[in-house]
């Protein structure tokens, strides 16, 4: 497996001197690959100019690589303006700096379910994802699924039924242990065999829920069960990538290395 960071959950900071923090702290942990999301507030790749600028110098001087980004594609509701944009602006403008930046996995989200979806709601949604993936994929790139709670990929079984309708060898899966937690209140196992064929990416977070509401908790401290999914994936030979969204609420200096040191008793 393939140990990998997020942009905004290293370290609580969002300044202009912040990458040199995040990218030090994880570098010291052995960390030295990145899915890029927020820089500096700004979410891919809607990034401010001199932030890119930033972003690419401190990338350079610390040898950090790029594994995926994930611009919050079709996060709203299917036939919403937004949705629109996304398809028609923040896809291709997505794919362009990805491009330019050598990073060829995109991450995309299902639209977010509303009371006005209907029985053709379903198809709509794999012809805007199909589309979305034929397009990346001429480009050079593959494509992976988030689940995300209240959209159309939040529990395992609204998963499966999108890879399979998609049915693209380069549309994969990201597992995020966190979010199908806080959509279905059980223990992975109970999703893991169906979609273990898709998975090509690792969203590995901890945490309960409490009073009705998902809290994110250091590693080992919640119900997600971090210890038994890293082994099952190692028992089962994953060898992509396993990114640590560490950051609790609120987000403490300490939440980092603090997950990454429980991670490393489980990997060793």
């Amino acid at each position: 497996m393939i140990v990998t960071a997020v942009t905004n959950e290293v370290h609580p900071e969002n300044s202009a001197d912040s990458l040199p923090k995040i990218f030090g702290r994880a570098t010291e942990a052995g960390i030295t690959m990145f899915e890029l999301r927020l820089v500096e507030t700004k979410r891919f790749p809607m990034y401010e100019a001199e932030a890119l600028a930033r972003l690419q110098e401190q990338a350079k001087a610390f040898n950090i690589q790029f594994s995926a980004m994930s611009p919050g594609l079709f996060k709203a509701p299917l036939n919403s303006e937004i949705t629109k944009l996304h398809a028609e602006h923040l896809l291709p403008m997505s794919l362009d700096l990805a491009d330019a930046m050598g990073v060829k996995t995109l991450i995309v989200f299902g639209p977010t379910r509303t009371d006005e979806d209907g029985p053709e709601t379903f198809g709509q949604v794999v012809a805007l994802i199909r589309k979305a993936v034929d397009q990346a994929v001429a480009r050079g790139f593959t494509v992976q699924l988030e689940n995300l709670p209240g959209s159309w990929a939040d529990t395992s079984d609204a998963c499966l039924a999108l890879l399979e309708a998609v049915d693209h060898p380069d549309f994969g899966y990201v597992w995020d242990t966190g979010n199908l937690y806080e959509a279905e209140q059980e223990h992975f196992r109970a999703g893991y065999e169906k979609l273990k064929p898709y998975i090509r990416n690792v969203h590995l977070k901890d945490g309960e829920v409490i009073d009705g509401k998902m809290i994110w908790k250091r590693y080992g401290t919640g119900v997600t069960d971090v210890k038994g999914q890293v082994e099952a994936l190692i028992a089962d030979g994953y060898e992509g990538t396993l990114v640590l969204e560490a950051a609790c609420q609120p987000h403490h200096i300490d939440d980092f290395p603090t997950s990454v040191g429980y991670l490393k008793t489980v990997l060793n």
